[in-house]
């Protein structure tokens, strides 16, 4: 009768571990939501607007960071942008460099445009770090369509190749 009771106490314990187990691995899975869904409002920039803003030519006025790996960098970017080759912004190394970046960004309270490839969800994880860094939301821009579609490549004032 002892051997069946701690038999069952065995099993008891084993299905007890499981269940706890199986509760904490759904609760990293909550945990670890993609930062391109967070609750922000995000502000977009059109290419037009954009273009007018790079065309006033006082880059003092703003800072743009060009998530865009290194090498789509050298093909081009914005004038006066500073490489942070973080896309797609998902996994920790990807996120520190982005966290590593964020105090030269901390400052001032001009507009800042980040542009990635497409203009979505690495740029939208780059904001949201951006603002858990202390970066304020009201200052922060996606630039739409991202790099790959930006309309005024052919402008050597508006696109710059390495």
């Amino acid at each position: 009768m002892k051997k069946r009771v701690s038999g069952l106490f065995v099993i008891a314990l084993a299905v007890f571990a499981i269940v706890l187990a199986g509760c904490s691995s759904n609760d990293a899975k909550e945990e670890k939501k993609d930062r391109a869904e967070a609750d922000i409002d995000w502000q977009m920039i059109t290419p037009e607007k954009m273009k007018d803003v790079l065309e006033k030519d006082d880059s003092t006025d703003y800072q743009i960071i060009d998530i865009q790996p290194e090498s789509d960098y050298a093909k081009g970017h914005l004038p006066n942008s500073v490489s942070v080759p973080a896309y797609p912004v998902d996994t920790e190394d990807l996120e520190k460099l982005v966290v590593d970046n964020a105090d030269q960004f901390k400052d001032g309270d001009n507009p800042i445009y980040v542009v990635c490839p497409g203009g979505g969800g690495g740029a939208k994880r780059t904001i949201s770090l951006l603002i858990d860094e202390g970066v304020d939301e009201s200052r922060l821009f996606i630039v739409e369509n991202g790099a790959k579609k930006w309309p005024y490549k052919d402008d050597s004032k508006l696109w710059v190749t390495e």
